[in-house]
């Protein structure tokens, strides 16, 4: 952070790139689970990362249609409050949000909920609501952080690849909460056998400076046309270096193995 306040502390990075920038694109391409060759973003906050996700899901499926889940938090922004799965305290008084949002039931084995009752919610969503082939994501966080932690099954996250790989529709995960080893993984998704289309990173990315981004498969980050997406701020050099750091640390200090050492003592 020092040498990069000695050098410069903003360009603009549409207007004149930088090599930090890049470098750090690339070690997130190569740490992310994407299937294939991936690309990624850099943004300021959280919700401007998962409003850059739909934009870009858009983009790519020409659709308008969003599903996500009750009890999710996605952002405080008009769309991240559509999305969200809570009316209090983040939606009193703010109304009427975007539409073409629709919310299904997120397991929570606490309250009964099981993974076959969260994915008929699902096809009760497609038959009431809206057509699978308008639907451009699901977007879900793979550990829910707002009102207790609620952690997605296994069988869950297949349901969801399986029933966007039928539809065309893309699989967003909201890893800004639980992303860079919060999880005792660099990705809650890294505990899954399937992988998303995009994933969305913010909070730990750059160790509390403002910095999120989005990752994903670099033909659907492609999608939106040149200029569509920026920001005057986004990826921040100060905050980039930053996130150099952050992961220079995850990795040197083996953070994920620490913490998974930790859990098999404490079992």
């Amino acid at each position: 952070m020092e040498n990069q306040l000695k050098a410069f502390t903003h360009t603009a990075y549409q207007i004149v790139p930088y090599e930090s920038y890049v470098s750090l694109a690339e070690r997130i391409n190569a740490a992310a689970p994407i299937a294939g060759n991936a690309k990624t973003a850099f943004f300021s906050t959280g919700a401007e990362a998962v409003e850059n996700a739909v934009k870009i899901a858009r983009a790519y499926t020409k659709r308008p249609g969003l599903i996500t889940f009750g009890g999710g938090f996605h952002g405080r922004t008009f769309m991240t409050m559509a999305l969200t799965g809570k009316v209090a305290p983040y939606k009193i008084g703010f109304g009427p949000f975007p539409g073409s949002v629709y919310h299904g039931i997120y397991p929570n084995a606490a309250h009964g909920v099981t993974t076959e009752m969260a994915l008929k919610s699902l096809t009760h969503i497609f038959k009431a609501d809206i057509a699978p082939d308008q639907v451009a994501a699901i977007i879900l966080e793979p550990v829910q952080g707002e009102g207790g932690f609620n952690v997605a099954p296994a069988d869950f996250m297949q349901g969801l690849r399986a029933l966007c790989d039928t539809h065309g529709i893309l699989l967003i995960a909201d890893e800004v909460q639980t992303g860079f080893a919060r999880t005792g993984k660099l990705f809650a998704m890294d505990y899954h056998s399937v992988k998303p289309d995009l994933i969305t990173m913010a909070k730990s990315l750059a160790g509390g400076f403002p910095l999120s981004g989005v990752v994903g498969r670099a033909e659907v980050m492609d999608a939106p046309a040149p200029g569509g997406l920026g920001g005057t701020y986004a990826g921040n050099p100060l905050a980039v270096a930053a996130a150099h750091a952050v992961l220079d640390v995850i990795e040197e200090e083996a953070l994920c193995t620490r913490a998974q050492s930790s859990w098999s003592a404490s079992d």
